[in-house]
């Protein structure tokens, strides 16, 4: 019963919170977009053809369409615009896309073949040199120092692309498999603009980016590898969710992805609508700030880790899957023991009291240095209700163990970071894009690395990072995954929240839409509207 009570008082006050935080709300439909998504999107043209067009709604759109700088490559590929030399299919196995199959000649050279045939959406052929050309392009000017490799050397020579690196880099393979390396028509760099219209060989390209609106697409009539069916995708950014669910309901459009749980209800059992979900790579987590002096002491870190219900976090208020660690349990690097610390209020209690953390002066929480302890929780607001839900249910359960919590939203993490004032920053990432332990781990937490929000250090965790830039074999990649992972969750410098679900809504009427589990892609060659 109290346990019920505190999930509906929880639930209560996100609401609350929530509704100051002001939504995003969807694009206006002009009249003629009307028109077209009105009951079938199609629409005839001067030759009685139908024109088979395909409104979809994303939650997400980068300032511009540049595939090199930061992540705006995921929306070029999201929407079958970019290709690379590999890729990951749905089920997160490597796939050959431009190159039809590679060869690791030793520990720092591999061989690309790059199929026949393909063409870039201005009709240039690709072959080796423009592969090279464009992955150099990519290494010079992209501001991801996280995928940026040591090329020693790379050489074109018909369909044979040699990459030769200057040191062991065991994900060669993952690394380029990033959009950062979309494989672009570098010839024609100087004429057109790569943060509108970039020339990729995708079965959709890209003809108008509208920052913060949308993106249009049409179809690649010389796509190498089948026919398309849809000739146009129109993409609206809708960041809000129910707006998005409001926006598939009401026929605006065709497609969305990213749904809560509560809009997925709407869909779910409908003939109308075809609904996939599933686990996705995107993990919560809270950064402690290690630069404080409470943090640094394990018994204060611990307390915080017992003294939040996780699992009812994950199941009541996201539908989600409680996290032990950074990786879920279905990937081969993921830990699938027991959770280090479980929800035990008690215990929290008991760790504050040792270190001499007390309430004194009988208000109800404890001090140092007979100050009120009131953690400072901070977030992005572009996170919406994950984060705000998440810092209420916190505050709520904190305050059981004598803990005061203020929650803050900004408009940019770095900031918040930089200013050290936090104690607390929520977080969510997309744990291993590349399908292997060590992005995350070197970029979000690995000592110095420059997205370690709190500025968390432990050697025996940095030599984990260390042999991963050293070891070859997966299997001896993945022990080291589940290795690091363990040091983390002991630690406690960082506390695993939930794993995050996708989903995938669209039409009936639409098919070939595939629900990936790495969120880099949405749309491929496969759809079709009937």
């Amino acid at each position: 019963m109290k346990k019920t009570l505190f999930i509906l008082a929880i639930m209560i006050l996100c609401v609350s919170l929530v509704a100051c935080v002001q939504q995003s709300k969807p694009q206006p439909v002009n009249k003629e977009e009307s028109q077209q998504t009105s009951g079938d999107s199609t629409q005839s043209n001067s030759t009685d053809e139908k024109v088979k067009i395909l409104n979809a709604a994303t939650y997400w759109m980068s300032d511009n369409a540049e595939p090199t700088k930061s992540w705006n490559g995921w929306v070029v590929a999201r929407f079958g615009a970019g290709e690379n030399l590999i890729q990951l299919d749905e089920n997160m196995r490597f796939k050959p896309v431009i190159a039809e199959s590679w060869e690791q000649v030793d520990e720092l050279t591999t061989v690309f073949n790059i199929r026949e045939g393909i063409k870039f959406h201005n009709g240039n052929l690709v072959d080796s040199k423009a592969c090279k050309a464009s992955i150099e392009r990519a290494l010079e000017i992209t501001n991801r120092d996280d995928v940026k490799l040591p090329i020693e050397s790379i050489t074109a020579e018909g369909q044979k692309l040699t990459i030769k690196t200057s040191e062991v880099i065991p994900t060669l393979i993952n690394l380029l498999a990033d959009p950062v390396y979309i494989i672009v028509d570098v010839s024609v760099s100087d004429e057109v603009d790569f943060s509108l219209t970039p020339i990729c060989t995708g079965p959709f390209k890209i003809t108008e980016y509208e920052t913060g609106v949308g993106i249009k697409l049409e179809k690649n009539k010389d796509y190498w590898k089948s026919p398309v069916d849809v000739d146009v995708i129109n993409v609206k950014l809708i960041k809000d969710t129910s707006a998005r669910a409001m926006a598939l309901q009401s026929g605006e459009v065709d497609f969305v992805t990213a749904l809560n749980r509560k809009d997925l209800g709407l869909f779910e059992g409908k003939d109308e609508f075809v609904v996939q979900r599933g686990p996705n790579l995107r993990v919560a987590f809270l950064a402690l700030n290690m630069n404080k002096s409470y943090m640094q002491k394990s018994e204060f870190r611990q307390a915080l880790a017992y003294g939040i219900d996780k699992k009812t976090y994950a199941k009541e208020l996201y539908d989600a899957t409680m996290a032990k660690g950074p990786f879920n349990e279905t990937l081969s690097f993921g830990y699938k023991g027991e959770d280090y610390y479980s929800y035990d209020p008690d215990k929290a209690r008991e760790l504050l009291d040792k270190i001499g953390y007390i309430d004194k002066n009988g208000d109800g929480i404890r001090e140092i240095d007979g100050k009120n302890i009131v953690l400072q929780y901070a977030t992005l607001s572009h996170f919406g209700r994950d984060a705000a839900n998440t810092g209420v249910a916190m505050q709520s359960q904190y305050k059981e163990i004598g803990l005061g919590l203020e929650i803050t939203q900004y408009e940019n993490l770095s900031d918040i970071a930089n200013s050290k004032e936090f104690d607390i920053i929520w977080d969510r990432w997309t744990s291993t894009p590349t399908a292997d332990p060590q992005y995350l781990f070197e970029t979000a937490y690995k000592t110095g690395s420059k997205a370690n929000r709190g500025n968390y250090s432990n050697p025996e965790f940095d030599a984990i990072c260390e042999e991963l830039a050293n070891t070859l074999k997966k299997e001896d990649r993945d022990k080291l995954g589940v290795k690091g992972s363990e040091i983390l969750m002991e630690d406690a410098g960082i506390i695993f929240l939930f794993y995050l679900e996708g989903s995938v809504v669209t039409r009936s009427n639409v098919e070939g839409i595939h629900r990936f589990v790495s969120d880099i892609y949405h749309i491929d060659e496969r759809v079709k509207m009937k």
